[in-house]
């Protein structure tokens, strides 16, 4: 540059491809969305229909279930910081940090997504042991990918206002993801419902009817998710220079344990294990069904009309959140609103009840309230995880988007294990049965259903809060930290250039 003038940065054009400086083109915004979409409708199958798979198809008990996919989660959670050192440690090309693991993993992924969906029609034991042996294959192949998928978002631009603008997509893409796992309670009502007509026709009985329809499910959204999510192979890695000496695992452990920013969300979504710790199923499945003009509608269709009811206006919302973080003060201010509104509407829900026609539309009116600001809460997690992998390397001079984001999955899959022990041992305390069918069951199992459903979740995140009202870095703060790493960038990229 002339007259020592630095090159400024120019604002994002929405109407354009063409990148700019640190900017995200939409093209790669559209594939990188329609990634998170297709992995996060191959983990979403995993978290909210395995537990219920293994109970209700397969035929373990719930104590077990619990316990065995609890704990091997525990166990794959210890490995993600090695996994996140692994990919920080390996030297690679500039802009190929991250990309390796997003083109071949996927196809791996998604045909051991799509086994642990299959009834292999033997012993409670065998299939314990079959499980398990496929889903910790699964579950370390899937950290390698994870990591890499969500670290892009730090290295995609050293700005933290399209760090925002791709949280914002990329969240979006997440609730395609979950749309569309959320079509399978229709799917399944809707068999239910014919069961009979089916068996007619076909010779096939419900619960074999059941067997196909969740391998169809593991093959479709499983192994077909996966496909999708190899759109993230298009993204661009522009944080490029960046320190890369490596130092032993006990100090990049110990850099982290220092970056009181993380740890304090971390600690915030572990404490938040309780919200959906019970699957919607046992309450949709079990204590609900309605006689609409004469037509009776189950359990599993109703949970599916709950689902799109109750999100279809915040679907919209999650459009504008980088304009709604900035009218109210940054992406923390959103989720303490929203983890506010979602205590004060449940708890108001809560003693609305269910029991009647006009009492359910009142509490899907309230919670659709609630859901505005609650599904805007993963675009600020992420972009706020991208702000304390900056401040990590402010402080150290090393970027970890690696065992900074494996960090992130060790937290989930901690909190997906408190989930899945918790679900385990409430069940087994309440006598469920899935052998008993949907009337047999005893009657403090279905008093509990309706609490368990709508106040657990409103304790889940009156907890976050407590960890999370101490995070302490102010818009400033960012800004003074995201300037002087533009500088040292430039100056190392000077260097090596000069070195050449």
């Amino acid at each position: 540059m002339e007259n020592g003038e630095k090159k400024k940065f120019k604002i994002w054009n929405p109407f354009s491809n063409k990148a700019d400086e640190g900017c995200v083109p939409n093209r790669e915004l559209l594939a990188y969305s329609t990634a998170l979409a297709g992995q996060n409708m191959t983990y979403q199958l995993v978290n909210q229909w395995i537990f219920y798979f293994c109970t209700n198809i397969i035929g373990i008990n719930p104590l077990s279930v619990g316990f065995l996919t609890g704990f091997s989660k525990i166990w794959d959670a210890l490995n993600d910081p090695i996994v996140g050192t692994l990919i920080d440690r390996r030297k690679t090309k500039p802009g190929q940090k991250l990309h390796p693991y997003l083109g071949k993993l996927p196809v791996i992924i998604g045909i051991l997504t799509a086994l642990m969906f299959v009834d292999f029609g033997v012993g409670e034991f065998a299939a314990m042991v079959i499980f398990l042996c496929v889903y910790i294959a699964w579950d370390f192949t899937y950290s390698f990918q994870d990591v890499a998928l969500w670290g892009m978002m730090a290295l995609i631009s050293p700005h933290s206002h399209e760090r925002e603008r791709t949280s914002q997509w990329l969240n979006i893409g997440v609730g395609a993801g979950v749309g569309a796992i959320g079509l399978i309670p229709l799917i399944k009502g809707a068999v239910e419902s014919n069961s009979g007509a089916i068996e007619a026709s076909f010779g096939i009985d419900q619960g074999k009817q059941m067997t196909i329809l969740f391998l169809i499910f593991g093959i479709v959204f499983g192994f077909g998710g996966e496909l999708l999510s190899i759109f993230a192979y298009k993204t661009k890695e522009r944080v490029a220079f960046v320190h890369t000496e490596n130092r032993p695992f006990k100090d990049d452990i110990k850099a982290l344990l220092h970056n009181k920013m993380l740890l304090l969300m971390l600690l915030a979504q572990v404490v938040n294990f309780l919200s959906g710790a019970i699957p919607w199923v046992y309450f949709f499945d079990y204590c609900v069904s309605f006689n609409i003009n004469g037509k009776e509608v189950n359990g599993s269709t109703a949970q599916f009309y709950y689902g799109i009811l109750i999100s279809i206006v915040s679907t919209f919302t999650m459009f504008f959140a980088v304009k709604i973080a900035d009218k109210i003060g940054g992406m923390k201010n959103i989720i303490i609103v929203a983890q506010l509104a979602n205590t004060i509407c449940r708890v108001i829900a809560y003693f609305v009840g269910y029991q009647t026609t006009k009492s359910i539309i009142t509490v899907i009116i309230i919670m659709a309230i609630s859901s505005v600001p609650t599904n805007l809460i993963g675009i600020a997690q992420r972009a706020m995880l991208s702000d304390a992998i900056n401040l990590e390397e402010w402080k150290t001079g090393k970027r970890t988007e690696g065992v900074s984001n494996s960090m992130q999955n060790l937290t989930n899959k901690l909190t997906d294990a408190l989930k899945l022990i918790f679900a385990g041992f409430v069940l087994s305390r309440l006598g469920f049965d899935s052998a008993a069918g949907i009337g047999g069951q005893p009657e403090i199992f279905y008093k509990a259903q309706w609490p368990l459903f709508m106040l657990l979740p409103a304790l889940g995140s009156i907890l976050y809060l407590i960890p999370f009202m101490c995070i302490k870095y102010s818009k400033a703060q960012m800004k003074q930290v995201e300037k002087e790493l533009e500088e040292r960038h430039a100056a190392q990229a000077d260097a090596e250039q000069t070195a050449e």
